[in-house]
């Protein structure tokens, strides 16, 4: 084994989400208005997903409040499919709300 192979820094050993320090420190929470939206439209989570080709899972994640990552091409068919910017998509809440 070469020298700088053996030198290489090592990775971090993985820190669950609810023990990393900027989450804990988190004074704020994204909530997404998905939900609120198909409900506006009269939709259903199944007739949004068949609409946009989106999965059924990514919906109910976004819908649920439960995704931790959002997919960029996702928000972009959302915003496509309602007619509506990221600040309508999202809302940003105070954590005591919570």
């Amino acid at each position: 084994m070469t020298a700088s192979l053996m030198n290489r820094n090592v990775p971090p050993k993985f820190t669950k989400r609810s023990d990393r320090k900027a989450v804990q420190q988190l004074k704020v929470q994204l909530r997404c208005r998905l939900q609120d939206l198909i409900d506006a439209q009269d939709l259903t989570r199944s007739a949004l997903a068949e609409a946009t080709g989106l999965t059924p899972t990514a919906v109910r994640g976004l819908c649920d409040n439960s995704a931790k990552r959002y997919d960029v091409d996702t928000l972009a068919v959302l915003c496509d499919f309602f007619g509506c910017g990221m600040g309508e998509l999202f809302e940003v809440i105070p954590k005591e709300r919570q």
